[in-house]
């Protein structure tokens, strides 16, 4: 009889550890912000590109690449190559921009289309805004 409520008192504990541990490992997974079930969340940033043809230094014709967002953009030339700012936003994300795990991936696989697309017009800026859901 001693062993059986030993064993059942053993069970019982060992349960409500278990319930509490679970319990812990939600609440830090549902405040965490790098959570990779999460939805793309870009932090305190817009993680988007402008095209514009004949920016301050270039001639008329010349499109360039920039980050839209000032904080992204910061210290930043524009670029005639458009894998330069993809490159860059993605950083920033986790630089200053305070974006979750599932933010960072999603630019990453933006960053990848503009890559094999291989143009550098407006639709190159259009594609990776796009692709972040823009």
């Amino acid at each position: 009889m001693y062993a059986k409520a030993l064993l059942a008192a053993l069970f019982a504990a060992s349960t409500a550890s278990a319930a509490v541990i679970s319990v812990r490992q939600n609440q830090n997974n549902g405040n965490n912000n790098n959570n990779n079930n999460a939805a793309p969340d870009f932090g305190v940033c817009n993680p988007t590109i402008d095209f514009q043809l004949g920016r301050a230094g270039r001639k008329p014709d010349e499109g360039t690449f920039l980050p839209t967002d000032a904080l992204v953009a910061q210290g930043q030339q524009d670029a005639l190559n458009p894998n330069i700012i993809t490159n860059r936003v993605c950083d920033q994300l986790t630089n200053v921009c305070e974006a979750n795990d599932a933010a960072k991936a999603l630019c990453k696989e933006a960053q990848a289309l503009v890559q094999g697309l291989g143009t550098k017009d407006a639709s190159t800026a259009n594609a990776f805004n796009s692709a972040l859901g823009f």
